[in-house]
């Protein structure tokens, strides 16, 4: 296909075809990848490019179809972040009734679908009791999904046991097992422009979708899930796309340190966010919090018991008014550590990523870097742009020796600077706005990063 025929301009009216067929957007970068699909589209039909472009961009039906099946890209695998398919079994199971659903949406080649009835036959749900819907806007995608046939790069991540049980050798390719192909209907959906195709339905994976949306179609998308997940249900997104999420009323459950995301029961409130005095305060009781800890003794000798502190009487009590980021920052302020760090805990539930940086500076005050660390990670997960998380982390690795992670995560932290003004506030626990950031991660200045916390 010439490049007189897909200019920019003709570009950009193909990719509005393809937002209205099925809500695709692509990133600047990928636009590109269009000229292969309209070329592969062309040839599937006999046509000529230029004739195939012309029906397309009159959007005739069958021309958009086409388009479609070789536009829309499915990379995928099996048993793909493993701690939601382990965490569907320990979280959502329990609350189940009589028959379990799952909806997996946007499923692509059935790795997904796939890997959810192998996860959950392993953990000892009868067969039966449960069923995997797994929809795609991709006719194709979906006829290599029934095949349920699979070569080296589907399966790099599964564990062999589980490789053993539920697939079968095929000639060059494994095969999904009769079992695990019966616990999974696979059928035709556009989330872009249909209702949800189940009602009530105990989880849903989307996974790797919504970040190929437009915002307002990402909202609607999500509300529609929300809508139909039963009472106690269970949202899976990708890590990147759990802040899509936010103001939707979930409940966030920890998932083996990812999120899931919970539709919570009747009477729940979602906490309100914490108040820019609390974020501006929370620096100072943290590190008074950690002054008033023990040093962490040299290995091997176990650590001291945590110290029991006492509230002087005069110290006014906590509100039980306030949202439990607010109250966990007076609580510190005030001496409390115990109830500090549980208050953190819930507030950690409503998906406020400055509650893990809260969770972190009190670990690292113990000594406990390892779990700091972990506590890190969990505020990136919910918000992979945090500057200040991940400058924590150059603070924590350089304590724990480890340089080369403390220069990736410098280098995160700078990149998740790009573009800001310096005298723009950063979100998290500590006071900086972006200039001093930048400037107490400067290579010079690195070793110095502790000190500015």
């Amino acid at each position: 296909m010439s490049e007189a025929v897909l200019d920019d301009a003709t570009l950009v009216k193909v990719e509005e075809v393809l937002r209205a067929a099925c809500g695709l957007t692509l990133a600047h970068s990928l636009r590109r990848s269009l000229e292969t699909a309209l070329a592969r589209s062309a040839e599937s039909r006999g046509l000529e490019p230029a004739s195939f472009l012309r029906g397309l961009l009159r959007r005739d039906a069958q021309a958009v179809e086409t388009f479609i099946e070789y536009a829309v890209i499915g990379e995928t695998y099996f048993f793909r972040h493993p701690e939601h398919l382990r965490s569907l079994a320990r979280l959502a199971l329990p609350q189940a009734g009589p028959f379990f659903q799952v909806w997996s949406a946007g499923c692509a080649s059935g790795e997904e679908p796939y890997s959810i009835a192998m996860a959950l036959l392993a953990a000892g749900v009868p067969e039966g009791q449960f069923r995997v819907l797994a929809t795609d806007v991709s006719g194709r995608a979906l006829e290599r999904a029934r095949d349920g046939l699979y070569g080296p790069w589907s399966l790099r991540h599964i564990e062999p046991e589980l490789e053993r049980r539920f697939l079968e050798p095929r000639g060059e390719q494994l095969s999904v097992v009769a079992q695990v192909r019966r616990m999974v209907e696979f059928r035709r959906h556009n989330l872009a422009t249909e209702p949800p195709p189940l009602s009530a339905p105990s989880a849903i994976f989307c996974r790797n979708v919504l970040i190929y949306f437009p915002p307002e179609l990402v909202r609607r998308v999500l509300e529609h899930f929300v809508s139909v997940l039963a009472p106690g249900g269970l949202l899976f997104v990708s890590p990147a796309e759990v802040p899509l999420t936010n103001g939707l009323g979930l409940e966030a459950v920890d998932a083996e340190g990812s999120v899931a995301l919970r539709v919570p029961p009747p009477g729940w409130t979602r906490p309100a966010p914490p108040t820019p005095r609390a974020v501006r305060d929370a620096a100072t009781a943290l590190r008074a919090a950690a002054r008033a800890l023990p040093p962490r003794p040299p290995p091997p000798v176990e650590p001291p018991p945590k110290p029991v502190v006492v509230a002087q009487a005069a110290t006014p009590p906590v509100s039980a008014l306030k949202d439990p980021m607010a109250r966990a920052v007076d609580a510190a302020r005030a001496g409390q550590f115990e109830e500090a760090e549980a208050l953190a805990r819930e507030a950690a539930k409503a998906l406020v990523p400055e509650a893990y940086l809260l969770l972190a500076m009190v670990a690292e005050g113990r000594g406990e870097l390892n779990g700091a660390v972990e506590a890190v990670r969990k505020a990136l997960y919910l918000d992979p742009r945090l500057a200040l998380g991940h400058a924590t982390l150059v603070a924590l690795y350089g304590r724990m020796d480890r340089p080369e992670d403390a220069e990736r995560a410098r280098q995160n932290a700078l990149r998740a600077l790009d573009g800001l003004d310096d005298e723009q506030p950063l979100r998290g626990v500590e006071t900086m706005t972006a200039g001093g950031l930048r400037q107490a991660l400067a290579p010079r200045t690195q070793s110095g990063w502790q000190g500015v916390r």
